[in-house]
């Protein structure tokens, strides 16, 4: 595991440095090899998954002057995935991904991993787009062409993200349990068997462990999962793990009463879910956060604020800054001891008294909308507000992604959630900004 324990230590330092460049993760790519002729080159100790960040791609060895067609392909047993871009070939001979300029591509800026995010295939259901990308190792061939002549190939194999990192069911006994030794102040205690099928013994949350040698006792954070395509916990759980946090993801819906059945969460549940997370050796209990993007983004605002003495910080982009009711209705989704907290009916208008008191949060926020998100139209008016709200702090940060669309929390890199051509750009500059944001926060508490 020598190749993980070198990643954390880049990662760390990046934190001071790009924050990009070192999330590069797992993954290995083939060269072609080639003596003296055209060839891609990636620096060395630099590796990929199917999160990407822009990191240095070059081709090298080519004609001056010449114009080259780079095309991108990955086929998989759902169908064929392909980009392609033109570029013009310096004095140099190099094509710096980086700098370069590209033409004819469905990307207007430089951009390194372009000719990845950019790739389009067969649309898939929610189910198979998460085994291609987060559960299984994709191989992207990059091809360079001087008019029909191939001159330089390499393979990339992308492993997904969920292959390294992978979760264990904590049960409604566990955090029970966890909850009556918090009351008790007592040691954590084992939790005795529970037969088959008691609603005690079904799945509560997942926990993904960040654990290590070098990090025994690891930040955490509190997901509440959106399940929109991208953005699901499945996608960030993983990537908030290799930024050195453990995770725990509780659903935001399928309440079992009758008034809370979507989009709903109960506050007995989560103090427990913080319970659970301070009584565990592996985890540092001072330094818990709470991340939820889209609908969910409320959930994790309202609980920073309402155990604004436990949470160390927030993330969330794509939704409100208040607390919504449910859809169609005045009740609420959040309910503590049995009733409903206040809740704003609706969602399309922003009035400032009503926006969560962020100034209580004793930690770094980070906050993101887009522009053009259809999922929620004022996104960034929710947004404006929450800042006034927070006010001037070190460490926040505001990320107003322009000309992007809703799905901004979705990991860079990744060909998901990116078919319209108008915004997809700027949608995948804007989930770098996002998650070097997050990637900073978390990057920092791993060292405190």
């Amino acid at each position: 595991m020598r190749w993980r324990r070198t990643i954390r230590r880049a990662a760390i330092a990046a934190v001071s440095g790009t924050v990009a460049v070192a999330l590069a993760l797992s993954g290995c790519s083939t060269p072609v090899r080639s003596v003296g002729g055209p060839h891609f080159v990636t620096p060395p100790l630099i590796h990929y998954t199917s999160v990407l960040w822009p990191v240095p791609l070059e081709l090298v060895g080519a004609e001056p002057g010449s114009r080259l067609r780079l095309t991108a392909t990955m086929t998989s047993r759902q169908g064929r995935w392909t980009s392609g871009a033109t570029y013009t070939v310096p004095p140099s001979g190099t094509i710096d991904l980086a700098t370069a300029k590209p033409q004819l591509a469905p990307f207007e800026r430089p951009d390194s991993v372009g000719l990845f995010w950019s790739l389009r295939g067969p649309e898939l259901s929610s189910s198979d787009e998460i085994a291609l990308w987060m559960r299984s190792t994709t191989g992207i061939r990059l091809d360079a062409y001087d008019g029909p002549r191939l001159i330089a190939t390499r393979l990339f194999g992308l492993d997904g993200l969920g292959l390294i990192s992978r979760p264990t069911r904590v049960t409604g006994r566990d955090l029970q349990r966890a909850a009556a030794d918090a009351d008790s102040d007592m040691p954590p205690t084992a939790a005795a068997p529970l037969p088959p099928g008691s609603p005690e013994s079904g799945p509560a949350a997942d926990f993904y462990s960040a654990r290590s040698i070098e990090r025994p006792r690891t930040p955490a954070v509190l997901v509440f999962d959106d399940t929109s395509p991208g953005a699901s916990s499945e996608y960030i759980a993983p990537l908030l793990a290799q930024f050195g946090a453990s995770v725990l993801v509780i659903p935001s819906g399928g309440a079992t009463s009758g008034a809370e059945t979507i989009r709903a969460v109960n506050a007995a549940t989560v103090s427990a879910a913080l319970d659970w997370l301070s009584r565990r050796d592996d985890v540092n209990p001072r330094r818990i956060f709470v991340f939820g993007s889209g609908p969910a983004e409320q959930f994790a605002l309202w609980t920073a604020t309402r155990f604004d003495d436990r949470i160390a910080g927030a993330f969330g982009a794509g939704g409100s800054t208040a607390l919504l009711c449910l859809p169609g209705s005045e009740v609420s989704s959040v309910f503590e001891d049995g009733i409903g907290a206040p809740c704003v009916a609706d969602a399309g208008r922003v009035d400032p008294t009503t926006v969560f008191p962020l100034g209580d949060v004793r930690g770094p926020v980070v906050l993101g909308c887009a522009q053009r998100d259809r999922e929620l139209l004022n996104a960034c008016a929710w947004l404006a507000a929450a800042e006034q709200s927070r006010g001037t702090r070190a460490g926040d940060r505001f990320v107003r992604v322009v000309g992007a669309a809703h799905p901004i929390t979705v990991p860079p890199g990744l060909p998901v959630q990116l078919n319209d051509r108008a915004t997809a750009e700027a949608t995948e500059h804007g989930r770098v900004a996002f998650w070097n944001a997050v990637a900073a926060v978390l990057l920092r508490a791993t060292r405190e």
